[in-house]
């Protein structure tokens, strides 16, 4: 009524009670978890539920967070219904229609807009990841329009949603402010990140309070706990940074966590953040290892000095007589850092940083790889995979020239097999739960590789246990193809008719992985001395490699290269293997290729 009267409506109170009265009106609640106190949630309840007996006729939503519908907050008699995770054909609906309310009077300007901001959405798995919730996409429009871009710093955008998430709460009775959120938040993350068992995902609401209650000490001590229970279950109804799952409490995106708790520890005296990092070489743990990452961001801000002492202080723990594995280790984390920090031309001023990592990477370089024994490289090669072998983010496609017997034309074809860690990608992007990536057929037969769990520990190996079906589909989604037979033969045997792909000299444990020598896969590119002359590297060895061609007919898919566990013969340029498309081996993985761009 006040609106009306306000906006000169000339509305009154008997043309609502007609309307309610003749069943013609639908009533909204909006957001039934933005009343702060529990207590009030439930009396607006009773009033919801006396207003549907007192207009039977007329239709009533509500719309509240899933946390806060519980208990005596439950309407009596209506139906529920949860918002699934938006797919792209909502999130698109949902940009068409942010980017019209935000240029209502130019079509053109509005069209514009959605390119943009459907082109920032695109540029990282988590932004994709963190789309999918409406919260979170509105969250990343909101940022997206106050700074005109999405930061391409990864610290830097989790900084922007989370401000943005704990100042849209802030201005409610009761609230902290928005800041003081966030440093309350923190602890909680880096108490959780921190347990003597290993990182915790998720905690009682009594143990989070327990963790947060130092954070309370302008109040007495006995009610420090109380409102620290107090400050989690209001954080938990409506702040979209922590969630319940039943009675425990959690970070809605594990990303959340791992940034307070960097932020958290970027807070403390360089003392104590290296402490609590190189102590028992947490550091290196994969829990922690996206907490180094963005902390490396958070510390950029107070200056590049304290970047450069994190840095320092890791290669000094090192030491002079390390081995090549601890230096692979070492080198692959700090290689991690420098190209998360890539926006702001970041590069470690220690000089130690660039002998290490020439020193590891000499372990795929073919005139240094005879210096070192092989268990020695392949221990440095899994290390670096662990910590982040800096060869997979770099663009490794290798141009081959056309001709030969086909009369191919030019192409590229990707220099090392697919590995595991580029694959998880697809998994975690829910490719295997979205059809279109799936017309060559095999949608829904799986959800994720054979053995996962194992593989996933080995992120610079090749992927297996893959099916025909599997590989098509991960080349659609990342916009490639599989190579044809031919293109495979091609890239392999040379224009001048090669045996093997590094040449006529028969294959020992210099070139190839073959014969069971290993007995299992190993990191991309550990046979240097095996790569053709153009640099493409295991196509004689290591894991067979599914390809574009049928095989006789069309009931088998063919496959090249030969694997670890078969004899030298097997790893001839020319020879093909077949196998059903649906079939999923411990040793067949596969290769990308794409057209050249004209």
């Amino acid at each position: 009524m006040k609106r009306c009267r306000v906006a000169y409506w000339g509305l009154d109170a008997l043309f609502f009670e007609r309307k309610l009265g003749d069943g013609s009106a639908i009533l909204l609640l909006d957001g039934l978890d933005e009343t702060p106190r529990t207590v009030e949630r439930e009396s607006i309840a009773r009033l919801f539920e006396n207003a549907t007996q007192a207009y039977k006729q007329c239709r009533f939503v509500v719309t509240t967070r899933p946390l806060a519908y519980t208990g005596r907050s439950v309407l009596e008699g209506f139906e529920s219904a949860r918002i699934e995770p938006l797919g792209a054909e909502a999130i698109q609906k949902f940009l068409e229609h942010w980017c019209r309310g935000l240029f209502p009077d130019s079509a053109r300007a509005a069209e514009l807009h959605l390119a943009e901001l459907a082109e920032a959405l695109r540029l990282s798995l988590e932004i994709r990841h963190m789309a999918r919730n409406p919260v979170m996409l509105t969250a990343l429009a909101v940022v997206h329009w106050n700074e005109r871009r999405l930061p391409e710093q990864r610290a830097d955008l989790y900084e922007s949603v989370l401000n943005w998430l704990a100042r849209s709460r802030e201005k409610r009775h009761g609230r902290e402010p928005a800041e003081r959120c966030l440093a309350i938040l923190q602890q909680l993350a880096l108490a959780m990140q921190s347990q003597p068992k290993g990182r915790a995902l998720q905690v009682s609401k009594g143990r989070a309070a327990d963790m947060l209650a130092p954070q309370f000490d302008a109040v007495p001590e006995p009610q420090r706990r109380q409102m620290a229970l107090a400050f989690v279950e209001q954080e938990e109804a409506d702040s979209g940074i922590i969630v319940s799952r039943g009675s425990e409490t959690r970070f809605w995106h594990l990303t959340f966590q791992e940034y307070l708790s960097a932020r958290a520890i970027a807070g403390l005296a360089d003392k104590a953040q290296q402490d609590l990092l190189l102590t028992a070489h947490r550091i290196y743990g994969p829990e922690w290892r996206e907490v180094v990452l963005l902390l490396g961001g958070v510390l950029h801000k107070q200056g590049k000095d304290k970047v450069n002492g994190l840095v320092s202080a890791l290669l000094g723990k090192m030491g002079e007589r390390s081995s090549l594995a601890q230096q692979a280790r070492c080198a692959g984390l700090l290689g991690a850092m420098a190209r998360d920090l890539r926006p702001f031309n970041y590069q470690p001023a220690d000089p130690r940083y660039q002998r290490t990592m020439e020193a590891v990477l000499g372990i795929f370089d073919a005139d240094k790889a005879d210096s070192l024994e092989f268990q020695v490289r392949l221990q440095a090669a899994e290390a670096l995979g662990q910590a982040g072998d800096p060869r997979l983010r770099r663009q490794n496609w290798i141009m081959i020239a056309g001709g030969g017997p086909a009369d191919l034309k030019p192409f590229e074809i990707a220099r090392y097999p697919v590995t595991v860690e580029e694959y998880r990608r697809f998994v975690e992007d829910e490719g295997y739960l979205h059809e279109r990536w799936w017309g060559a057929g095999g949608f829904a037969r799986n959800t994720e590789p054979g053995d996962w769990d194992k593989q996933v520990r080995h992120p610079n190996r090749p992927v297996t246990l893959v099916c025909w079906y599997e590989a098509a589909a991960y080349c659609a989604w990342t916009g490639v193809r599989l190579s044809s037979g031919a293109e495979w033969e091609r890239a392999a045997v040379g224009l001048e008719g090669r045996k093997y792909p590094w040449g006529k000299e028969e294959p020992d444990e210099s070139r190839a992985n073959f014969d069971m020598n290993v007995g299992n896969p190993t990191p991309v590119g550990l046979y240097p001395a095996g790569a053709t002359p153009e640099g493409v590297a295991d196509m004689g060895g290591n894991v067979w490699e599914w390809v574009e061609e049928w095989y006789e007919g069309d009931k088998w898919r063919a496959l090249r290269g030969g694997s670890f566990s078969n004899d030298m013969w097997l790893l001839r340029a020319a020879y093909r293997l077949r196998s059903a498309p649906g079939s999923r081996i411990d040793y067949i993985g596969f290769r990308c290729a794409r057209d050249i761009a004209p």
